[in-house]
């Protein structure tokens, strides 16, 4: 072997092996009850094997309030976010912001997809979503008794239905609601009154998905709008008598990005991570372990994937509601209080 060459594959053994010299490793904060893991296996072991660049994904009840407690000196260098509460973060001076130029994968993720700034500016890194629908319980009522968001306001239903807290309600179940009434995210009235409906029928305010998955599970309420990732995990896990409804109005789609805090470490290294996560390859692999869907449109369903989803990913997207998330964003608080009212006038 060449002197030139055997020093050159003694750089390259080096690379291989402690990474990109000075590169810093990333820590990203996501939410718990499994997505952690699905993090780990799809993204965080294939990007250090192929980088040399650490990731510690840390699971926390909600990313966004680890970004706003650590805004003056972050631990984190990123955080995966819904695209309501990164608008928020965005606004409030809390998040970077990317020209598309930095993340080349992200041209082949619809427009509407894209988290921008009013001066056109990436906020984040979309990557897949998940849909809010209506989950329910097979052994207590057929799916079909809700093929309407409308169905959750029957007092038939009275004692045994379930809610999410304003925080959450206040963007997901209010605007989807509006919608099944013929409104939008900016038209409510309906919806709210919808949604009062449905937490007079509720047992219960569930706090958390591990909580609502064991009122599902134990038959204690018959259907509650939900997270999809949450039943394709629950039939993944043998729980087959749970169903995930998508009524004839349409479900809400939920996007997720990640962020990045204002004033994190380690640029060169976060941003190798987000155009990591924006390729398709991990889209695929992520769809496959827990039911999160590409958001990249040269993204793979594998034919496993695609018979558990029941239907070609297209025809699905097809069925689902793409709100402005910057407007639901700019309007939390007032949507948030309204909520609250509203559900303390239904005895939630």
């Amino acid at each position: 072997m060449s002197t030139h060459r055997f020093a050159n594959w003694t750089v390259a053994a080096f690379m291989a092996v402690c990474g990109t010299a000075g590169a810093q490793d990333i820590t990203m904060a996501t939410w718990g009850g499994g997505v952690g893991a699905a993090w780990r296996e799809a993204y965080a072991e294939p990007f250090t094997k192929e980088t040399g660049i650490g990731v510690k994904i840390v699971e926390v009840p909600t990313p966004e309030a680890q970004v706003r407690a650590q805004k003056d000196a972050p631990k984190f260098n990123a955080a995966l976010s819904s695209f309501f509460e990164a608008a928020q973060m965005y606004s409030d001076g809390l998040l970077e912001d990317f020209d598309m130029n930095e993340v080349p994968a992200l041209k082949n993720v619809p427009e509407k997809y894209l988290l921008k700034t009013p001066g056109g500016r990436l906020i984040g890194v979309s990557t897949y979503f998940a849909y809010y629908g209506i989950a329910v319980n097979k052994d207590l009522a057929k799916p079909s008794d809700f093929s309407s968001w409308k169905a959750l306001g029957d007092p038939k239903w009275a004692g045994k239905l379930s809610v999410t807290r304003p925080v959450y309600s206040s963007a997901y179940d209010l605007t989807i609601m509006s919608v099944a009434e013929g409104g939008n995210e900016r038209d409510t009235a309906k919806g709210l009154a919808l949604l009062t409906a449905l937490g007079k029928n509720s047992l219960a305010m569930y706090s958390s998905m591990a909580q609502m998955n064991q009122l599902l599970q134990r038959g204690e309420v018959t259907a509650a709008p939900y997270y999809s990732t949450r039943v394709w995990q629950m039939k993944r896990d043998g729980q087959t008598n749970i169903e995930m409804v998508i009524p004839k109005e349409g479900a809400l789609i939920l996007p997720y990005l990640v962020v990045v805090p204002k004033k994190a470490q380690g640029r060169a290294s976060y941003l190798k991570w987000l155009n990591y996560v924006a390729q398709p390859e991990g889209q695929s692999r992520i769809a496959d372990i827990a039911g999160y869907l590409p958001l990249n449109s040269t993204a793979k369903l594998s034919p496993a994937t695609e018979k558990e989803l029941g239907q070609p990913l297209n025809a699905l997207r097809d069925q689902l509601y793409q709100p402005d998330w910057n407007y639901i964003a700019e309007s939390r608080k007032s949507r948030i209080e309204l909520v609250e009212r509203a559900m303390a006038g239904a005895g939630r």
